[in-house]
């Protein structure tokens, strides 16, 4: 199975390197793999699968990269030698992708899985950087350095000067960029998330003795705190 994606693969970037992306159809991959339209269907499902499996295999590769040569320094610096790496692993495809990225996505549901493998590809830089994160944070980085990508991505796309020097410009500011708005977000979420803890604990007092006049009136003993409310938390700054 592999090597038939393979093939198919490599059928679809050549021809995305000479005429625009949306102009390739699926029975011409088909026939320049040397396939019938239903082999092609049985290994993949549109073209959506096809970047997607590319996708997964620069993953791979840029992964294996940092085994035998690591990224260092600040999470900036990790994170931009992260990126620029798997930007010049697809330097051989680079009319290709360059015919790919400035096409529509073909329908929303496509639209909607290239999003998602864009994410994920991202989640692996930046747990190969070192600074994966979890819950609203996490997905706020890697939301954001989609974005970066995208934006870098297109930039590098038209980039012909081999030192790749607007390329490097962009994903410098992008980041920059990106961690400046996490920063100035982050007093709002912890702020948020303070506001709904103690919403949550106001709304626990008001049914805990509610609950127990109800089940035992006239009693002048409160009921303890419940473990989770603010009386019996212990609050860190």
């Amino acid at each position: 199975m592999k090597k038939r994606e393979n093939t198919i693969l490599s059928a679809a970037f050549r021809l995305a390197a000479t005429r625009p992306w949306s102009e390739v159809k699926l029975a011409d991959i088909a026939a320049e793999a040397d396939m019938s339209l239903a082999d092609l269907a049985g290994v993949i499902g549109g073209k959506a699968d096809i970047l997607q499996l590319y996708g997964r295999q620069l993953d791979a590769k840029m992964l294996a990269s940092l085994e035998t040569d690591p990224v260092s320094g600040s999470a900036h610096d990790r994170v931009f030698d992260i990126l620029m790496r798997r930007l010049e692993l697809m330097d051989a495809d680079k009319a290709a992708i360059r015919s790919i990225v400035t096409a529509p996505a073909a329908s929303l549901p496509d639209y909607a899985r290239l999003a998602g493998s864009m994410m994920q590809s991202q989640d692996w830089v930046l747990s190969a950087a070192g600074i994966e994160d979890t819950g609203l944070r996490g997905a706020m980085k890697t939301t954001g350095l989609a974005l970066v990508y995208v934006r870098t991505l297109r930039v590098w796309a038209n980039d012909d000067d081999a030192g790749l020097a607007r390329t490097m410009a962009q994903l410098d500011r992008s980041l920059r960029d990106g961690a400046d708005w996490i920063k100035r977000l982050e007093t709002p979420m912890t702020l948020a998330t303070a506001l709904s803890s103690l919403a949550r604990g106001f709304m626990r007092a008001r049914r805990g003795p509610a609950s127990h006049e109800s089940g035992q009136p006239g009693s002048a003993t409160p009921p303890p705190p419940a473990p989770d409310s603010p009386a019996s938390e212990t609050t860190t700054p």
